[in-house]
């Protein structure tokens, strides 16, 4: 039998005309009824709920306004109902029509007493057409799906006679994904004074609509207790489809409407901390690197002109990640305390790592440090600490770019090179005379040479020179330069070599800490910092050439 909706203004004269014994009766239902309207409109939803250790939210009605203007534009729209930031959740809307003939009346924004909510408006082709309204979830933060538990929908209006002889008998169906992918409906949540049900009409699906047994039209409009249906998924989902149809009671369908809205949802706040290992080359590969080019000024070397090149900074894409480390999300004031590990990836992302945790996994501890270790031997030189201080506080949920770098041994930041020259034991001896320091000298008696010493007097003197090249973009700390002068009948030495004059210059020795002119022993220069992109010479003077050993 076709049920038919009308308005009040209507029905009432039909009802009068037929069953004027009725009038009074009515007349007082009618009354009672709008008293209802008024006194329950706009239940809070029973399923709206979430345990202690979850925060909770639910759409603004800014949020109402921000997803419309984005239907249908492929875009995730930033929720402001997230729990003061603990649920970093963005939400895309999406509608799918099963018919090019549906007449698609309205989609927007209505807003009653303060409350706003989605209206919809379809004129569909026959009983079995639909609308799909489908939200899909992300995480703000990671833009990966996000899983939010207890989530809440109500559904109003439903079954509303919005004009006069309209025909229709509204239906609909919540559903949603599960992390495992399955898809669950969403489960009734009855209202005190709703005549709205949940079950199964002739098309066999579980949804909300109002086949009760004096099947009356809905009369309360404005988002009132009466024709608001809510659903709550007892288990977390990514997305949420709402299906807009009629029940296939009537034979055919005409104009008709419904409101949603978002009543709920929970998440457990997650702090997040990414980042990656990566080659911090600079651009330079290792086909190109070379240990012992100090050449960073020239325009034909590989390391003039390369500001990425060791600089402690993920420049991608021009730099990528490395495999081979696991990283680890520790208690700062003790190393050993680890909350959770994690290899990095060897895939795409290659090197990256991310760590998404609750604050009960810090047991109150709000120092949380990232440190990182490598099992491999390709990458033994760290262009950045292994140990990085998060500055973690609790209502700051994502730490990015904890990146950790590393090179081959071939682009190491510190080039030494070790110059010698020839000479006759002065008291004095002016190291850095230009005549001394000619470039690509090739004869160690005239100067300054990388040359070999053939042909020494006994008795006669080495001075050297150690040029030690920062080709790094940040500086080298603590750097100490050693040398061990020769011993004989250690490492096949056949002679011992002694500390001479001049004396060691006290900018770049502690005195006390080196051997007295005339001992044999390590040359050893103060801590020191190499500046980014610079060079330094050390120099010291050595007698060669006794058969005395003097230790």
């Amino acid at each position: 039998m076709e049920k038919t909706k009308y308005s009040l203004g209507y029905r009432n004269s039909y009802v009068l005309q037929q069953y004027r014994c009725l009038l009074s009766i009515f007349t007082g239902f009618i009354i009672l009824l709008f008293m209802s309207n008024t006194a329950f409109a706009l239940a809070t939803n029973p399923g709206a709920v979430c345990s202690n250790s979850f925060s909770q939210g639910s759409l603004t009605n800014a949020d109402y306004t921000n997803l419309v203007s984005a239907v249908n534009t492929n875009n995730y729209v930033n929720i402001l109902g997230n729990a003061g930031g603990s649920i970093p959740l963005q939400v895309k809307m999406t509608t799918v029509e099963s018919s090019t003939s549906t007449v698609k009346s309205n989609f927007g924004v209505i807003t009653t007493a303060g409350t706003s909510a989605i209206n919809i408006q379809r004129t569909f082709p026959n009983i079995s057409a639909y609308t799909d309204i489908i939200f899909d979830f992300r995480n703000a933060l990671t833009s990966q799906p996000i899983y939010l538990t207890n989530v809440a929908l109500s559904a109003f209006d439903i079954d509303y006679a919005n004009s006069n002889g309209n025909t229709f008998d509204d239906f609909v169906e919540v559903t949603g994904v599960t992390q495992a992918g399955s898809t669950i409906s969403g489960t009734f949540q009855p209202i005190t004074g709703s005549n709205i049900v949940f079950g199964q009409p002739p098309q066999g699906l579980q949804g909300l609509f109002t086949r009760t047994a004096s099947d009356p039209n809905c009369t309360a409009k404005n988002l009132g207790t009466q024709c608001q249906g809510s659903v709550q998924f007892s288990q977390p989902v990514a997305s949420v489809k709402v299906r807009y149809t009629n029940t296939g009671y009537l034979n055919s369908a005409t104009n008709q409407e419904i409101d949603l809205r978002v009543d709920n949802y929970c998440y457990v706040p997650q702090y997040i901390f990414t980042g990656t290992v990566f080659d911090d080359n600079g651009g330079i590969t290792a086909a190109q690197a070379n240990a012992t080019n100090d050449d960073i000024t020239s325009s034909g070397s590989i390391y003039t002109n390369k500001p990425n090149y060791f600089n402690g900074v993920f420049n991608s894409p021009q730099e990528s990640g490395i495999s081979g480390s696991t990283v680890k999300l520790v208690n700062c004031a003790n190393t050993a305390t680890t909350y959770a590990t994690q290899i990095v990836n060897t895939g795409s992302p290659i090197g990256q790592y991310q760590f998404s945790v609750p604050i009960a996994t810090f047991n109150n501890n709000t120092n949380i440090c990232l440190i990182e270790e490598y099992s491999g031997t390709a990458y033994p030189i760290r262009t950045t600490s292994d140990n990085r201080n998060t500055g973690f506080t609790t209502t700051t949920y994502l730490y990015s770019n904890n990146d950790f770098g590393r090179v081959i041994a071939a682009n190491a930041a510190l080039v030494l090179k070790k110059a010698q020259y020839i000479n006759n034991c002065p008291n004095t001896l002016n190291y850095t005379d230009p005549s001394l320091n000619t470039a690509n000298n090739g004869d160690p008696k005239t100067g300054f040479s990388t040359g070999s010493i053939s042909n020494m007097t006994p008795g006669q003197c080495i001075a050297y020179r150690i040029t030690a090249t920062n080709r790094a973009n940040i500086g080298i700390n603590n750097f100490v330069m050693k040398d061990i002068l020769q011993k004989q009948g250690v490492n096949g030495a056949t002679v011992t070599s002694v500390l001479t004059n001049p004396p060691l210059s006290t900018t770049d020795y502690t005195i006390s800490e080196n051997p007295a002119i005339g001992v044999n022993g390590e040359i050893k220069t103060k801590s020191l910092t190499l500046t980014s992109r610079s060079k330094r010479d050390f120099y010291f003077n050595t007698k060669y050439g006794t058969t005395v050993d003097t230790q």
